[in-house]
């Protein structure tokens, strides 16, 4: 399983790709599905939940579209994962109490934990702005 899923990896490069625009212009949902290869349907279904979360807004009109509505740098890529598909977990028993006879002394859960607060470290502490 990925543990960052399809439709995270697309909304990943739908902001990118409007990042790199950021108060240039809107883009509209046609041309993100072109330039990123993404499907149009799949494309505005994505484009509703950054909007939902709040990382995008759009404008009608001959150079309407959609834009970030904050700062690249204020835009996380986990922030952005957690919109679409929720928390990254490494594994259930990090997160759930009971649910393994060997916890807490787990030496596998142990590790587990330290690789859970790399990823997630790495991804809080990693802005649109960083990869434009």
């Amino acid at each position: 399983m990925d543990i960052i899923r399809r439709n995270s990896d697309y909304s990943l490069r739908l902001s990118l790709n409007l990042a790199q625009k950021y108060r240039k212009e809107a883009v509209s949902a046609r041309t993100l599905s072109k330039q990123e290869k993404i499907t149009y349907h799949l494309t505005c279904k994505l484009l509703q939940r950054l909007h939902r979360a709040g990382f995008v807004d759009s404008k009608m009109g001959p150079k309407g579209g959609y834009y970030l509505v904050r700062p690249p740098s204020e835009i996380s890529l986990n922030s952005i994962i957690d919109a679409v598909q929720g928390p990254i977990r490494i594994n259930r028993c990090i997160f759930e109490k009971g649910i393994c006879h060997k916890q807490p002394d787990c030496p596998i859960s142990r590790k587990l934990s330290e690789l859970q607060h790399t990823i997630t470290f790495f991804l809080k502490n990693t802005t649109l702005s960083e990869l434009c």
